[in-house]
């Protein structure tokens, strides 16, 4: 299946990015070429075998993408019209295989989570909503962003950190806890990064939140990324 009508445009903004859709369209502004892709296959980034570029773009260079398709078009469906996007205007080859990969399961805690629910939860977006700060040597995670309703998922919190690379092996989400939640985290910066330790974050983790972070090897089915050019043909 393809979209009625696509249309693509680079976008070296500092903009945020940010999402309207409707049951005949999405727009997309200053998309990266990660959530393109994984709008085409719905999966944590530690699942794609990414291309060196992807992860060297983070945040500079993005995608203004508008398409349309019937008002009756399912996520399945929609998400097979990406894939043909991503082919005809990126060039995008792939393949599937299954690997070992060492990473950090999350679970509750023994003493059970310490999660208080959102008060005034945001709407789902595709971009997990919070902020960090760093004020006096201590780092601020909020899933508070701005004045905007607050509220995370466990999964959506765990990917916020996994995008901050503060760690050398991803979060992966095995709690099981559905809802949203309203998240403040706190935990010693270290310079010159600015970023906790590992120990300083799993500990504040927690306390804080009553979740266990623990060293697994899992078999994942990977998403491993052939070929995917920077920049697409043209409209």
């Amino acid at each position: 299946p393809q979209f009625d009508a696509a249309s693509i445009r680079i976008n070296q903004s500092s903009d945020r990015p940010s999402t309207r859709y409707d049951a005949a369209r999405v727009v997309l502004h200053k998309a990266s070429i990660k959530h393109l892709v994984r709008r085409a296959f719905p999966l944590p980034d530690y699942q794609v075998v990414w291309p060196d570029w992807a992860a060297g773009d983070r945040g500079a260079l993005g995608y203004d993408v508008s398409v349309t398709f019937p008002p009756d078009t399912t996520a399945e469906r929609l998400q097979l019209m990406f894939q043909d996007l991503l082919a005809a205007r990126f060039g995008l080859t792939m393949h599937w295989e299954t690997r070992d990969v060492r990473a950090f399961e999350v679970r509750a805690s023994e003493q059970g989570p310490r999660l208080r629910e959102a008060v005034n939860p945001a709407q789902p977006t595709d971009f997990p909503k919070y902020s960090t700060r760093i004020e006096g040597g201590v780092w601020h995670l909020s899933s508070q962003l701005g004045g905007a309703p607050s509220g995370l998922t466990v999964a959506g919190f765990l990917e916020a950190i996994n995008s901050m690379h503060i760690l050398d092996r991803p979060l992966v989400d095995a709690a099981g806890i559905q809802g949203y939640y309203d998240i403040d985290l706190t935990a010693p910066a270290e310079a010159p990064d600015n970023k906790p330790a590992m120990s300083e974050l799993f500990g504040a983790l927690n306390k804080q939140l009553g979740l266990k972070a623990s060293l697994k090897t899992f078999s994942l089915r990977m998403l491993v990324i052939d070929h995917l050019e920077r920049i697409p043909t043209e409209n």
